[in-house]
């Protein structure tokens, strides 16, 4: 089977990267160059397809949510704090997907929230849809229509998802989760990532996850990662494995 090659990157935004984001995440603002860096060496045939997930909140519901009860408001859409912090550029078949849950696999809340602005109400309807452009979409997927699309069949087992980005112990937890029980395999770029609580490896070492580790799932570093695809394309050229 033919592999289909993801690189997911998650909430990489000012919000949380930035020190006077509105969430920062303690130690995000130090992954933002090196995550520039990695992008830059994987622009050229690396990844099949480059999926951004953006942590979107609205200021008409966020009281009401669970969020709402926990955190200040954050990456407002439409506001520099939802902005990336990183440069995408340049990267392949970019795909992005807002969320207003942690989950990135969750269902948008179903009660009605009052838009003034059509914008704004039209945004809000994107949630967990795949779109070409988060501004103004020109193409527009149901997540799960999207995903399935990727690998035609009962499950994902052709498809590797390399993962980085924040945060290792919420959002990058959950879109693992999604990816394993879809039956993906899972690469975290763990020095790419950071936690509120806990870094990768801590989240890795739960015990849930022990049954994955060593086949569908593992972390390395961004230095491994780049080398591994620098000893593939030689043995690639050479005919030598």
């Amino acid at each position: 089977m033919e592999k289909v090659r993801i690189l997911q990157i998650g909430d990489m935004q000012n919000g949380f990267t930035q020190e006077d984001g509105n969430l920062y995440v303690k130690g995000a603002q130090d992954i933002i160059a090196p995550a520039n860096d990695f992008l830059r060496r994987v622009r050229d045939g690396v990844f099949d397809r480059t999926l951004i997930i953006l942590d979107t909140h609205f200021a008409e519901e966020y009281s009401r949510t669970e969020e709402g009860k926990v955190f200040p408001v954050h990456c407002e859409y439409g506001t520099d704090d939802w902005e990336l912090a990183i440069d995408v550029s340049g990267l392949p078949n970019k795909r992005y997907l807002t969320k207003n849950r942690f989950d990135m696999w969750s269902e948008k809340r179903s009660e009605d929230t009052p838009f003034n602005d059509p914008g704004r109400k039209a945004a809000h309807e994107n949630l967990f849809h795949f779109v070409d452009n988060p501004y103004e979409p020109g193409e527009r997927v149901a997540r799960e229509e999207y995903v399935r699309a990727i690998s035609p069949g009962r499950n994902l087992a052709g498809v590797e998802v390399t993962l980085f980005g924040v945060a290792s112990d919420y959002c990058n937890r959950y879109a693992m989760e999604g990816w394993l029980e879809r039956g993906a395999s899972v690469t975290i770029v763990q020095d790419l990532t950071k936690g509120i609580e806990k870094e990768t490896p801590q989240v890795l070492d739960e015990p849930q996850y022990r049954q994955y580790i060593g086949s569908r799932l593992r972390a390395v570093d961004s230095v491994g990662y780049l080398r591994e695809l620098a000893d593939s394309v030689v043995q690639n050229a050479t005919g030598y494995s």
